[in-house]
Order: C-alpha cells, then structure tokens, then sequence
C-alpha cells in the first residue's frame, strides 16, 4: 500500500489504469468527457468496463454522462441493431446526494481509493489524496466493496438513476448473454 497527497495523483495510476487489459471499475461523483471517452473506447476493444457516477449537473460531467450513453445505445440510423457492436460497458447513474465514493480497481493490478474523482482537475490539478493498493489480497477485498457498492447503488429506488448492464444489452441485441459475453472475449484478444 502506499499513500499519496497533493496535486497530480494521477500520476500514481492513471495512465496504466486506462491502459487496461481486461478489466476497469470506476467509482466517481464527476468523470470528465475525455476520460468518458477512454473508457468506451477500451470497452469497444473488448476490456469490461463497469462505472458508476452520479447524475449531478455540472456541465463537464454531463457531457461525460452523454458520451457514456450514446455508447450504450444503438445509434438510430443503424438498419438493424443487429449490426451494432456495443462496448463492454456496464453504467450506474446515481443520484448526486449519494455518491461520495472514489475508487479505481483495473486488471488485479492495482485499486485506488481516495479524494480524486476521474476529472483532469481531480487527477491533476486540484490537492488530493489516495490510497494505491497493489497487494493481492488487498485487490480482491476492495474489488468485493465495488460489487457490493454496485450492488447497493444500482438495486436501490432511492439512489439508481439510471442502470445498463450486459444483460440489458443482451435483450436490446436480442441475443443471449452468453453469446455477448463471447463476442467480448474475442474482440478483447483481437478475433
């Protein structure tokens, strides 16, 4: 474990995080637009990108909210949805009140907790602190507090805004999820 305070705690992380191979979970209130933009596009390389992030208005983070949407969907001069090829990307919108948790956890490498929401000011600019755990058993412990933050985040009326999973990507596709997840894994290992 080790700890980091000041500006510029991206540095720590970030660029290795965004470089992923199979997976990136992102807890963040405010996700910058091209942050937004780099998580779909490792998800449409086939890495499983699972975020949840708030609904709050801030212009930035709402462009951000867009970019993640419009990935989730199919675009509406597509023939036939048959045809759209969706990024592995999971999204959880949370009311704003709700969200306070910071937290990045990708590839079993590395999981980051701490002050820094996944915005150029965040990572860069503004005083932060983090917590970067590189152990094994460390990983897998706050990688089980994501699912159960998922969990609480997106099974809950008071706090979901907003929820698309695999599975809702399955029916939108009409395919089985099985059959997603496999079109995943041979996009991941270029087939």
């Amino acid at each position: 474990m080790k700890s980091y305070a000041g500006r510029g705690v991206g540095a720590h992380f970030l660029d290795d995080m965004l470089l992923a191979e199979s997976y990136i979970y992102v807890v963040s209130r405010w996700i910058s637009p091209e942050y937004a933009d780099r998580l779909i596009s490792r998800a449409r390389e086939g890495v499983a990108v699972k975020v949840i992030t708030s609904n709050d208005p801030e212009k930035h983070h709402q462009e951000a909210l867009k970019r993640l949407r419009k990935a989730l969907k199919p675009g509406r001069f597509l023939l036939r949805r048959r045809d759209w090829e969706p990024p592995n990307m999971e999204l959880g919108v949370v009311e704003q009140r709700y969200l306070h948790v910071k937290m990045y956890i990708y590839d079993d490498k590395l999981a980051v907790v701490g002050s820094a929401n996944l915005t150029q000011n965040g990572m860069w600019s503004n005083i932060e602190h983090i917590v970067v755990f590189d152990k094994p058993e460390e990983i897998q412990a706050i990688k089980k507090d994501f699912e159960k933050l998922w969990k609480l985040y997106t099974e809950s009326r008071e706090t979901a805004v907003e929820v698309v999973t695999l599975e809702d990507i399955a029916k939108m596709l009409g395919k089985p999820l099985a059959e997603l997840a496999s079109f995943f894994k041979h996009r991941l290992h270029g087939e």
